[in-house]
């Protein structure tokens, strides 16, 4: 503020001018320290978008369960999870059971029922290489233009544990292939179940774990079988 105080040296007095608290210098270390925090925010947020667990890159023979299926595939893919538990729980067995006993017992995707129907029949056989057990599942509408909407539209592999594994030996392990133009077991069988061979013969393995906690696994209806007791 701005005061007027008389001056005795002259005899009419005089306005001296009393500079005010100057607070401008303040204020602009306050901004600038402000927007130094709003930019190691920003910093850091964009860190953890381009590093963190939910934004992963891929590898290039992974999908994303979440973006890279359809409902129908990702619907499959749960019936699979649950078929994988019952299988732990009665003491994961080697050989596994054939696809005829999954299907006896209404477990889906290997049950013919409804639900197989909307989302594409396939037939499934067990495959044995140096060890290792998958369950093949071919699509039996591969002939089918309507087929593309489904699941069926690519054929499925569910790899099983090994004996022994403990890492990740709860959560399914499935693998993609794109239909070729004409499609067969032979054509598909690959030559081994290991990583490197079915990544060489162009499957892609469903990676399920990178939203896992942006989106919650729908869980299956129990079969009929189960049900019943």
């Amino acid at each position: 503020m701005t005061s007027a105080e008389a001056c005795p040296v002259q005899p009419g007095g005089c306005v001296q001018q009393v500079p005010p608290a100057n607070a401008r210098q303040e204020a602009r270390w306050v901004l600038a320290t402000a927007a130094l925090v709003v930019a190691c925010s920003a910093l850091v947020v964009l860190w953890h978008h381009r590093h963190g667990p939910g934004h992963t890159a891929l590898q290039a023979h992974r999908v994303d369960l979440a973006l890279d299926l359809s409902a129908a595939e990702q619907g499959a893919y749960t019936d699979l999870q649950a078929v994988l538990d019952e299988w732990l729980a009665a003491g994961a067995a080697l050989p596994p059971p054939e696809p005829g006993h999954w299907a006896s017992e209404g477990w889906a995707p290997f049950a013919n029922d409804l639900a197989a129907q909307q989302r594409g029949p396939r037939q499934w056989a067990l495959l044995h290489s140096q060890g290792r057990y998958a369950y093949l599942g071919m699509p039996v509408t591969a002939h089918n233009a309507s087929a593309a909407s489904h699941a069926a539209a690519r054929a499925w592999l569910w790899r099983l544990p090994s004996a022994g594994a403990e890492a990740d030996a709860n959560v399914v392990d499935v693998w993609l292939h794109a239909l070729p133009a004409h499609p067969t077991p032979a054509v598909l069988t690959p030559a081994g179940l290991d990583d490197a061979s079915l990544i060489e013969q162009g499957w892609q393995q469903v990676a399920a774990h990178l939203h896992a906690h942006l989106h919650g696994q729908p869980q299956p209806a129990p079969p009929p079988s189960a049900r019943n007791h």
